[in-house]
């Protein structure tokens, strides 16, 4: 039971680790718009080197109206003093009623009209970039740039002068067992202190097969200890545990520890330079993120064996994640955040299939000064082993019982 307490709350750690830097589904085409992930009811494709996506949705999103004609198969958008005109089967469209010739024709998919994205998105003076490496097209809301100079800006962003900041995130997650699928709404507020370092969390977790009631948990996180709290009652996690998770906080908060581990083994790392922000991109699969885990876990002693530590890597052979964060562009701090990300893995014959997607806004920079762990927290508080003890208690109850 320890060991498993002790893997949860490492994976949470990495799950940290970019943190704040991190957020992007896994799919053939992606379409980013001002560094926000596009779902699409129809997915985006490439015909002919040219991106084609569903009239609605992106367009929207960028504040044009699109409008339908049935009867002349027609979508009309339009935005301040333009009008756009794209007809179907046609490879010309009408700009403010002048004929314009399309590289591709206009096409149909589940009845959803494909139009391509460049083209229109051109005539409204939007920002267009394709990252052939991720396959994802970047549309901005002004006219972006594509910053050359990818390694330059990262050792800024993380040389940036941030001590703390709260954070708010919601996040959605789908996992499928073997067929029965499980789905959680989560809330997550922080406080974070990065010298002295500690933080403080408050999860609201909503799972439909717990009734839709909310389960609602707080924790602390300083050199005096990590406590959490559980049904209403604070735990104290032991001294040995907390000086490792204090060691692996203290790694991810170094700006060019992270620096090095991102060059290391991100990948399609991309950035976008707009009017007032900057929005960088970057992906890390499976391979990349189990060598990563490898390195955090590289001579920390957990008391765990080898082969389990070599166990909890192989959970992340199947992992896909992209992270997008918006950061302001004169002091560098992030705004925003948006992830997604997959993992499928099989276990004792079951396969285990997660999906997570995570919104996310940073606010308060360097207004927080100490993270203060309350006293009725300290003196309310048991100990992480009386935690474990009522649990086999209760399992010894259980078992007398049956």
């Amino acid at each position: 039971m320890k060991r498993l307490v002790i893997w949860t709350m490492l994976v949470a750690c990495l799950a940290m680790i970019f943190s704040p830097l991190q957020a992007a589904a896994k799919s053939n085409v992606k379409v980013m718009v001002d560094g926000h992930v596009v779902e699409l009811d129809v997915p985006a494709t490439i015909k002919e080197g040219r991106t084609l996506v569903p009239v609605r949705g992106v367009f929207e999103l960028l504040g044009l109206d699109v409008a339908w004609n049935q009867q002349q198969r027609t979508a009309e958008i339009t935005g301040d003093d333009n009008l756009v005109k794209l007809t179907l089967g046609n490879q010309t469209a009408v700009v403010n009623g002048q004929t314009a010739q399309l590289d591709v024709p206009v096409s149909m998919v589940d009845n959803r009209l494909l139009i391509p994205l460049r083209f229109v998105a051109e005539q409204f003076e939007y920002g267009v970039d394709w990252n052939q490496a991720s396959r994802t097209v970047h549309v901005t809301s002004a006219p972006g740039v594509v910053v050359q100079d990818v390694e330059e800006f990262l050792k800024a962003a993380l040389e940036a002068d941030l001590n703390s900041y709260s954070a708010d995130m919601k996040l959605w997650q789908v996992m499928n067992v073997d067929g029965e699928e499980f789905v959680m709404d989560m809330e997550m507020k922080m406080d974070v202190v990065m010298d002295p370092i500690g933080f403080y969390q408050y999860m609201a977790m909503t799972m439909e097969e717990l009734g839709g009631e909310s389960i609602v948990s707080e924790a602390y996180l300083t050199e005096e200890g990590y406590y959490v709290s559980e049904m209403g009652q604070w735990i104290k996690y032991d001294d040995d545990m907390v000086e490792e998770i204090l060691q692996l906080s203290q790694m991810q908060m170094d700006p060019m520890y992270q620096y090095e581990l991102l060059l290391d083994y991100a990948e399609n790392v991309s950035v976008i330079e707009n009017k007032d922000t900057y929005v960088m991109s970057f992906s890390i699969t499976g391979s990349g993120f189990n060598e990563l885990l490898n390195e955090l876990l590289g001579g920390m002693d957990l008391g765990i064996p080898e082969e389990e530590l070599e166990m909890i890597g192989l959970l992340f052979e199947n992992f896909d994640i992209s992270i997008s964060t918006t950061f302001d562009k004169e002091t560098l701090f992030p705004l925003s955040q948006q992830m997604t990300s997959e993992l499928e893995v099989s276990i004792e014959g079951e396969t285990m299939h997660l999906t997570q997607k995570v919104d996310g806004t940073y606010s308060n920079f360097n207004e927080i000064e100490k993270i203060t762990i309350p006293q009725e927290v300290i003196d309310s508080a048991i100990s992480f082993d009386d935690y474990i003890g009522q649990w086999d208690l209760e399992e010894e109850v259980y078992d007398e019982a049956s």
